[in-house]
């Protein structure tokens, strides 16, 4: 979901190469269908050149690791000032009904590498996300996700309050950093009772106020 929402008098722009023609391959499976290996995003004109989607301990506390090998999802995002990056999705499954995405944004760099400039980023089924274009903040696109708060009494897709949090680019840090984190005031339905996650609509205003940007 690309959104864009552009101002006047933007920032010094961020010269970044566009990102090449790729292909996405989904990781190893067991024999009941559970991931065991990340899966990979590799460019198609340079043989060998692949970004693997790394494994994650600390979600489950160290007891089991998460292999982020299923439905890979890449999309080409455009850069303020010209090139691309490239966001990129994969998902680990233990057979429950939660899964869980590890997100990435991934550069390519004038040495041909692929670099994840993102910190680790999990979202389970039961969130929405969306890439923002806001240049008074920054060149590069904004990560804006939010997933449900589990509180007690609430069943798993019941109406729950959500934690959102942004993403945006740190030119001198030269990586992506969290720069917001609020829970929602109000409760949104769950997947009981609707097909797909909504809050980043209802909370875009509250959510470009605290990123320091207008509102309309």
């Amino acid at each position: 979901m690309l959104l864009a929402v552009s101002y006047a008098q933007p920032p010094h722009q961020v010269r970044n190469a566009d990102f090449p023609s790729f292909k996405l391959l989904s990781g190893a499976t067991d024999s009941d269908g559970f991931p065991t290996s990340g899966a990979k995003l590799c460019l198609l004109k340079a043989a060998g050149t692949c970004f693997q989607m790394p494994s994650n301990k600390e979600y489950s506390g160290g007891s089991v690791t998460y292999e982020f090998g299923l439905d890979p999802v890449g999309e080409k995002v455009p850069v303020t000032g010209g090139g691309s990056v490239v966001l990129f999705s994969a998902q680990f499954s233990g057979g429950g009904s939660g899964t869980l995405d590890r997100l990435a944004i991934l550069r390519y760099g004038a040495d041909g590498r692929i670099v994840n400039l993102l910190p680790y980023v999990g979202v389970t089924n039961q969130n929405d996300r969306a890439i923002w274009q806001i240049s008074t903040v920054s060149n590069f696109p904004i990560l804006v996700t939010a997933d449900f708060d589990w509180a007690e009494g609430e069943t798993h897709f019941s109406e729950h309050r959500y934690v959102v949090k942004a993403y945006k680019f740190d030119p001198e840090k030269d990586r992506y950093l969290e720069a917001l984190s609020y829970k929602t005031s109000k409760k949104y339905p769950g997947l009981d009772d609707v097909d797909r996650i909504n809050v980043l609509n209802a909370e875009r205003t509250q959510i470009l106020r605290r990123l320091g940007a207008p509102s309309n």
